[in-house]
């Protein structure tokens, strides 16, 4: 498969998204521990990203099928740039209380935020992509964009530690990540051409109706992309509850320091890349979409209830892997099939709702996962895999339908 030119700009601000959630990771504990802040703060600091990227995401994308995907990519990548500067400035800011939180966590928040905010492009990017490649092509392309998010994860978290460790500290991943999305910016302006020529002028956009996901979804006026939605819930949150929960597990069950836990990322991370990169389009092709999205949530759901008995790392492993296929089936996937059940026009519309989905399940479910797990333990995978279970009647049904056609 030849990929256009036109498309790896857009592959690079994938990267640089998923980068700016994963680069703070690992230094994040140690900014508020500088700061003599609580573990709740981290856990805002966390959330505080995903929550405006749900903002954001509807907003860009319909704004994109307004004016065009070009410019608001240029502008929302602009404002990720600007937030890595907010980031940095907070280095300099002496440590003074405000209402009974450090003067420089306000600013790092206050950057999380507009980071947030413009990393709801992800749903443009995804709607070029969709502008730019046959129907038939997305879910290489989409399996192609999911090993890069992969590659970024693996990737953040070491950049992230290692640029930290001078003795400028933070202020070091800052410059790291501005330069990075520097690069990405600049790409976007030279390399990148605009893709959507049935721009809607007429289009209204209203701040609380891109913000009403179940009214934007309705006015699709399709039944079909409504069950999809549906089910697309319950995935989401089981997505969103296991990643957040995946670095403590494997601390508490295994009994890990931070370098065993960050290779055991490293591991998690490679999987990713391999299963994204390969082996989605290849069950794409062998057994369509429809069907390799159901098989990607039925591995998911097994692995998910395997991880219970994973006594060992090398059982871990192998429970994780297929956890991680069944992960690798199911997103690019379920891209492909939305993206080519709607005309060319609804593309940003399309992918907004899918990324707000994505973004409020993974503000709110951290937090309700983190809740259970101070009960249960490491018998949260099983709960988790449950609450995926609850898919699989409009699964079936949905099977059934297609089958019939």
């Amino acid at each position: 498969m030849k990929i256009k030119k036109e498309i790896y700009p857009i592959l690079l601000l994938t990267f640089v998204n998923a980068l700016g959630f994963s680069v703070v990771l690992p230094i994040l504990p140690f900014v508020i521990k500088q700061y003599n802040e609580t573990p709740l703060m981290y856990g805002f600091l966390v959330s505080a990203y995903a929550f405006f990227q749900f903002i954001g995401a509807p907003i860009l994308g319909s704004l994109s099928d307004k004016y065009g995907r070009r410019p608001i990519l240029i502008l929302s990548q602009a404002g990720t740039m600007v937030s890595w500067i907010i980031f940095g400035i907070s280095y300099f800011i002496p440590d003074i209380p405000v209402v009974g939180i450090s003067l420089p966590i306000l600013v790092i928040i206050f950057g999380r935020v507009i980071d947030g905010i413009t990393g709801g492009n992800v749903s443009v990017a995804n709607a070029y992509i969709a502008d730019k490649t046959e129907a038939k092509e997305r879910t290489k392309i989409y399996g192609l964009s999911g090993a890069i998010f992969g590659l970024a994860f693996v990737v953040g978290p070491v950049l992230g530690g290692y640029a930290s460790s001078f003795s400028i500290g933070y202020l070091g991943t800052a410059i790291v990540a501005f330069c990075i999305s520097l690069v990405t910016l600049l790409l976007i302006i030279f390399k990148v051409p605009e893709s959507h020529d049935e721009q809607d002028k007429e289009l209204e956009i209203k701040l609380t109706k891109e913000l009403n996901i179940f009214a934007k979804i309705k006015s699709l006026n399709d039944m079909d992309l409504t069950h999809l939605f549906a089910r697309r819930v319950f995935f989401t949150l089981s997505f969103s509850a296991y990643t957040s929960l995946l670095t403590l597990y494997v601390q508490n069950r295994y009994d890990l320091d931070v370098k065993q836990v960050g290779l055991i990322f490293l591991v998690i991370g490679s999987f990713l890349v391999i299963n994204q990169g390969l082996f989605s389009r290849r069950f794409a092709d062998k057994f369509g979409e429809q069907k390799t999205y159901i098989i990607g949530q039925i591995l998911l759901f097994s692995g998910l209830v395997l991880l219970y008995f994973a006594d060992s790392l090398l059982i871990f492993f192998a429970c994780s892997y297929l956890t991680n296929l069944g992960i690798s089936l199911s997103i690019p996937t379920f891209k492909s099939i939305i993206t080519s059940a709607v005309e060319k026009r609804k593309q940003g519309l399309i992918n907004g709702i899918d990324e707000s989905i994505f973004s409020i399940s993974s503000a709110f479910a951290p937090t309700i996962a983190g809740l259970i797990y101070t009960f249960v333990g490491i018998g949260i995978t099983p709960i988790i895999a449950i609450y995926l279970l609850l898919q699989f009647p409009l699964t079936w049904w949905q099977v059934r339908k297609v089958s019939k056609n």
